[in-house]
């Protein structure tokens, strides 16, 4: 069985030096104008000399209009390529992917007036923060797919190994997978096949934009946890069309902002009862491994002890282990479980539950900011006060942006021929 300090190589040639991955986390921390920053090398150059053998960034936007977050990068025709090469270097040769993400109706308030989702239907229940979202057209659903390709070139330009397509968590790939939320009756939805033809156009997309060898990754959801959503069977399904169209690693995890599984909220009965119980989605995990041969499963959600995560590789139905949130707290974790350090068991900080998951969301991005900023994390730190700062500041960004839109446009003049 393998151990956790052994290389993998991936179907793409990607070397691998050992199975901890750094997982994707929004960092928020782009300049005005959605670039990477300075706060992006100091964050990345941490994490490649805490030991991960696989660095995965946060969400790279391939569409402006529709963020995630107010200071997510953009990798669209605007992306400074030499700003983002900077951190390819700042990660110091450790295996660097891109995550690539479109939000859909999970573009909050302060960003965007108008979300798009695969049909009509209600804004995301969560604080107040998400408006009503409109029906994509099928011409626009191409746009998004072409966005996606666009944006992997560019990181294939700025110097990085590959891109993970994100299509789990809610986001609009993942949207499009769920009949809960896609009602499409065009070639965008029906059975599982139709709702899957949006990403499987995208990872097409990426390969197309891109050479031979660069990594092509997907984010997948076990789940969403909710009646008349994205099943289990649905995904086992999807797994196997990705395997057709020779994805190099599939990522499991699971949940929506409505049913934050990713937190370990809102779990089954059925899918907690793991023989790994701290692993939320290990039971699919399994599944996931028995559709794809020969291709490497990573899991994300939940694990936190060594132990747990040498079980997985010797169950045979993971090959890496992700890991979000635990390097938010302690950068160098990788490295410690690698030598074996008893003391490399991640603190269970207790955060107040009045700030919900949401706060708790918060908290560690917070972190990350302050490791962008180049100061310790504070494992201290209200969670009521990290929510609070993320509504306040979100909002008095997306003002600032929706002002300088205004001035642009103001400036620009009557469009051309009128």
């Amino acid at each position: 069985m393998p151990d956790l300090a052994d290389p993998l190589v991936l179907p793409s040639g990607l070397r691998l030096p050992n199975r901890l991955v750094k997982a994707a986390m929004t960092e928020n921390l782009a300049d005005a104008r959605n670039q990477p920053t300075t706060a992006h090398e100091r964050l990345y150059r941490r994490w490649a000399a805490g030991g991960s053998g696989l660095l995965v960034t946060g969400n790279l936007m391939v569409d402006r209009r529709f963020l995630e977050r107010s200071r997510n990068i953009v990798a669209d025709a605007h992306l400074d390529v030499e700003r983002l090469a900077r951190v390819r270097r700042a990660a110091a040769g450790v295996p660097l992917v891109a995550q690539l993400s479109h939000p859909g109706r999970q573009t909050n308030r302060f960003v965007s007036r108008e979300p798009v989702a695969p049909s009509d239907g209600g804004a995301v229940a969560m604080m107040g923060l998400f408006r009503r979202p409109r029906a994509l057209s099928a011409a626009e659903v191409d746009d998004v797919v072409r966005g996606f390709g666009a944006a992997a070139a560019r990181c294939e330009e700025a110097g990085l190994d590959g891109v993970q397509v994100h299509a789990a968590h809610g986001y609009l790939l993942a949207q499009f997978l769920s009949p809960h939320v896609n009602r499409r009756t065009d070639r965008w939805g029906g059975d599982v096949a139709g709702r899957a033809a949006a990403l499987l156009s995208t990872v097409r997309a990426v390969r197309e934009r891109t050479r031979d060898g660069f990594t092509v990754a997907v984010k997948l959801n076990s789940s969403d946890f909710r009646h008349g959503g994205f099943t289990e069977d649905d995904a086992e399904e999807v797994v196997r069309l990705l395997v057709q169209e020779g994805v190099d690693l599939v990522e499991v995890s699971g949940g929506t902002y409505e049913n934050p599984a990713l937190f370990g909220v809102g779990v089954d009965a059925a899918t907690a009862a793991t023989t790994v119980k701290e692993a939320y989605f290990a039971a699919f995990a399994a599944r996931a491994r028995a559709a794809a041969p020969g291709v490497p499963i990573m899991l994300t959600g939940g694990i936190r002890t060594r132990a747990a995560m040498q079980g997985l590789l010797d169950s045979g139905a993971v090959d890496l282990v992700g890991l979000g949130r635990p390097l938010a707290i302690d950068p160098e974790l990788p490295g410690k479980l690698l030598a074996g350090d008893p003391g490399a068991e991640l603190p269970a900080y207790r955060l107040p539950t009045v700030a919900g998951v949401a706060g708790e969301s918060e908290w560690y991005e917070t972190q990350l900011r302050r490791i962008g900023a180049g100061r310790d994390v504070h494992p201290g730190l209200s969670a009521v006060r990290a929510a609070s700062g993320f509504v306040t500041g979100e909002a008095v960004r997306g003002l600032r942006e929706r002002r300088r839109r205004l001035a642009l446009a103001a400036t620009a003049g009557p469009p051309s021929g009128s």
